[in-house]
């Protein structure tokens, strides 16, 4: 097997992820870590037993052991790295979103697209086998017949959340552009691209400028219309899709079965009721991913989530995200 050595650029909390899945993969070896903040890069690479850590990122992109690298920063940050890296010949695996300005994200896409480098962007419920017998049941479906999804995403992120490192996640972590950018990019591959996006998307609390509340309708090609009630806003839920056909109707949540238990107590309550005790068990998607990335190097074939992939859910995602706004002709109550 040919040896893959990676280097990660960013040591945010999602990056100490990374480096337990890629030291599970075979042939993968984490070679260099690069961080703004000497002191906490060198920490991260002490704490991981990384052996190389740069605070100089033209030390690891000009470097010939380096054969890919992990852009994990926060997302402002994304395509200046992607640019740089793409300047190297380096290939790449990008954290979501792809970025947070439209116009800089088409230019680097339109540029990288004329290289044959592996890049892709992160999206693992691709990997989720759920979700792909869905995409399998839908292909085998009248493309032409009619279709109507209810996406329904609610999880709790406290002021705590938004605050953390420099805050951008209360400016630009709009909950379609962060926790629910995975399910655009699902829905894209299952109907296409949006011909249509009406959303009414708004920041539910004082301390917030990115939307975190929406309602929002993605109108596909060939009749598909999906319905997505999102927000950070409410108590935790299962996410919950279902999709409504001539011939019935598919349901996520019904095939995933049950969530597994947190407790002990809910777990013995389950077995004396026979209910099932664990819910059922999806594989690590990350890791699944990353392994398709390191696949993709070693082939240097395209990665399954492509660049034009995330442009695709980022336009949706900010699309949808816009705050509403009154009709011209609507006036304030009385």
């Amino acid at each position: 097997m040919t040896p893959v050595r990676l280097a990660i650029l960013g040591v945010s909390g999602i990056a100490s992820g990374y480096v337990k899945v890629a030291r599970a993969l075979p042939g993968v070896t984490l070679e260099a870590v690069w961080g703004r903040d000497a002191a906490r890069t060198r920490a991260f690479a002490a704490r991981h037993a990384i052996p190389r850590a740069e605070t100089e990122l033209s030390a690891i992109l000009a470097s010939p052991t380096i054969d890919g690298v992990l852009i994990l920063t926060e997302p402002a940050r994304h395509i200046e790295l992607a640019t740089l890296a793409l300047e190297h010949d380096k290939p790449m695996l990008i954290e979501k979103p792809l970025g947070m300005e439209l116009t800089a994200c088409r230019a680097f896409v339109a540029r990288a697209q004329a290289s044959d480098l592996p890049i892709g962007v992160v999206s693992p419920y691709r990997f989720n086998p759920l979700l792909a017998g869905i995409k399998a049941d839908l292909d085998r479906i009248d493309p032409e017949a009619p279709k109507i999804a209810q996406l329904t995403l609610f999880w709790p992120r406290d002021e705590a959340y938004y605050r953390h490192g420099d805050g951008w996640r209360s400016r630009d972590g709009a909950v379609l552009v962060n926790q629910g950018i995975h399910w655009i990019d699902t829905l894209n591959w299952f109907f296409g691209h949006p011909e249509r996006v009406e959303a009414c998307s708004w920041p539910s609390r004082p301390f917030l400028s990115g939307a975190d509340a929406g309602a929002v309708l993605l109108a596909y090609p060939r009749h598909a219309t999906v319905l997505i009630a999102a927000g950070t806003f409410a108590p935790e839920r299962e996410d919950q899709l279902v999709i409504h056909h001539p011939g019935g109707r598919i349901d996520y949540a019904a095939l995933r079965g049950p969530p597994a238990p947190r407790h002990f107590r809910e777990r013995l309550g389950r077995w004396l009721l026979g209910g099932p005790v664990w819910g059922r068990a999806l594989p690590d998607m990350m890791a699944l991913q990353l392994a398709d990335f390191v696949s993709a190097l070693r082939e240097r074939r395209p990665p399954a989530v492509t660049l034009a992939d995330g442009l695709s859910a980022l336009e949706v995602a900010l699309a949808a995200s816009l705050p509403s706004r009154l009709p011209e002709s609507a006036t304030a109550p009385a």
